[in-house]
């Protein structure tokens, strides 16, 4: 069974099926059908988080150069938008209110001076300041936002709730608080980069998986724990690939790393546990103890490296169309292809072309020899028969895109993603969706068709899975877009074979694209905030073969 978590509490939809190909959700939890759910087809901040995506595996070889259909079917003029759900009230008092909050104006940047942090793995962020009000977002732990100096009320929440910016209102007390010194606050100090295709740094466990610490290990203490690997110190840590720095202080003087849910660790204590054989970690810190590399993990977990293995994200990334460009575009699937120029009915090599390169078409082909060659921008020449994946320019234009609304465009067979802007094409890259195809979403890992809305966005989230011989736990997957059911877009830092289907529905996305990606849909997740939830939806998500 594989879910996606976020810890106690979650932001999510209400289902329509417990049949999820983007896996589905832990045992404990519950899928609410139609007939079930209190408020059918209402966006709801609910308890039961969408499911992950697939089981991690390691880096496979090549991926086997697929043959692209020449002949794609062109998706319809008029394709139906999901119209907005209908927002009932709760009768039940202790649920929060899920009536529509009109949006507050934003308290803007100049809420400079006062700030609040968050020191719980998420802290909940209201439309109002009162807890039946509607979630809107969530700070992560470690996050410092301004705030407006006086209190806006003291409603079930006796230290007071605040105004943080740009909108919403938080309660003080075990999830937030507005004193600037704090275990949580400096060991949590550094925050997600969402300017990198990988917000954090990431390992990958090596086998057996590393021990979870919660201090310090001393060298005995690591002897014991660790009986069942052998520890080398000193001997990789001058080309170990990270840099390392200071031990966090939040550790030193044998102290216990803050807990982040419930109560303080005690001092005596050592492990929160061991993780499973596969497993992903983002790390805070990474630093020198003993004679080995460890690393402070964004669960407050402190880990030896020299069990793990660094992740190296994939170096693929679309390419951004500029407006006198447009589509078609191209990009190269074969290893060996090369670029060529016509030379007097002929066709002259002008160099290699990359792994995966993507190219700008001028819409012009030319068959030379029997082979057909595509006109790139800069007046070179691609080679069709080295498996081109050729996105071409929209003939049925839907009608969100006459009025001007940005959409995200996948495409199942050409595996490929093109984000507008109305019927300006403004970006385009290779993904990975459901292994299976065009099957049926319901009964195999294929990803769902149809026009959605982007409800849901996490900077990173969890993804793990339970099914036995089979379990994997990914901490920090980046730039999770929900927009159907269990269905998101997100990065994959556990593969790269972007341009082939891979997931078990989702749409898998190379860091550096899910990264732009993220920043540029909507809704937008505030600055310092690490989630944010939409009821009535964002960017169009039109998902077709």
């Amino acid at each position: 069974m594989f879910h996606l978590r976020w810890g106690v509490a979650t932001v999510g939809l209400i289902s329509s099926s417990l049949g999820l190909s983007c896996p589905a959700l832990e045992r404990t939890q519950q899928v609410l059908s139609p007939a079930q759910a209190p408020e059918p087809q209402v966006a709801v901040v609910a308890q039961e988080p969408p499911p992950a995506d697939p089981v991690p595996e390691p880096l496979a070889a090549a991926p086997a150069e697929t043959a692209i259909p020449e002949e794609i079917p062109e998706p319809p003029a008029s394709v139906e938008l999901p119209a907005e759900p209908p927002v009932t009230p709760d009768d039940n008092d202790t649920k929060p209110d899920m009536r529509a909050v009109k949006a507050e104006p934003d308290a803007g940047a100049e809420l400079e001076g006062p700030t609040l942090g968050s020191i719980v793995k998420e802290t909940w962020v209201f439309a109002k300041p009162s807890w039946k009000s509607r979630k809107i977002g969530y700070l992560r732990a470690g996050a410092v936002v301004g705030r407006e100096e006086k209190t806006a009320g003291r409603s079930g929440c006796e230290k007071g709730w605040y105004r943080v910016a740009p909108r919403g209102y938080v309660c003080v007390g075990t999830a937030a608080t507005l004193e600037a010194s704090n275990a949580v606050l400096e060991a949590a100090a550094r925050r997600p980069d969402r300017s990198q295709g990988l917000p954090y740094d990431y390992v990958m466990s090596k086998f057996p998986p590393p021990p979870l610490y919660l201090r310090l290990p001393s060298e005995e203490e690591q002897q014991e724990v660790e009986r069942d690997a052998s520890i080398a110190r000193d001997q990789k840590l001058a080309s170990f690939p990270l840099e390392l720095g200071p031990i966090p202080g939040a550790l030193l003087y044998e102290q216990v790393a803050p807990s982040l849910k419930g109560p303080p660790h005690a001092r005596e204590s050592l492990l929160s546990g061991r993780p499973v054989a596969r497993s992903g970690f983002a790390l805070l810190d990474v630093f020198e103890w003993t004679g080995r590399a460890f690393g402070l993990t964004t669960d407050m977990n402190v880990i030896p490296l020299d069990r793990t293995r660094v992740i190296k994200p994939s170096s693929f990334r679309g390419i951004a169309l500029e407006p006198d460009q447009g589509l078609p575009a191209a990009f190269v699937r074969a290893r060996s292809a090369r670029r060529y120029r016509l030379q007097e009915r002929a066709m002259a090599d002008a160099g290699a072309v990359g792994y995966r390169e993507g190219a700008a078409l001028t819409g012009k082909q030319v068959r030379v020899g029997g082979e057909v060659y595509y006109e790139t921008r800069d007046g070179t020449y691609l080679r069709g028969k080295d498996n081109l994946v050729v996105i071409p320019p929209m003939k049925n234009v839907p009608g969100w895109a006459n009025q001007g609304r940005k959409w995200i465009d996948i495409s199942i067979l050409r595996q490929s993603l093109v984000a507008y802007e109305g019927t300006r094409p403004v970006y385009a890259t290779l993904v990975s969706t459901g292994v299976d195809g065009l099957g049926d979403p319901k009964k195999t890992h294929s990803t769902v068709q149809g026009a959605f809305l982007v409800h849901t966005k996490h900077v990173s989230a969890t993804m793990d899975g339970d099914e036995v011989g089979d379990e994997f736990d990914l901490r920090d997957v980046p730039y999770v877009q929900y927009f159907h059911e269990g269905y998101a877009l997100h990065a994959a830092y556990w593969h790269d074979e972007f341009g082939t289907p891979r997931s078990h529905g989702c749409v898998n996305l190379a860091p550096q694209d899910a990264a732009w990606l993220f920043g540029w849909s909507t809704p937008e997740v505030p600055e310092g905030w690490h989630g944010y939830l939409e009821i009535h939806g964002g960017t169009i998500v039109y998902t077709h073969p």
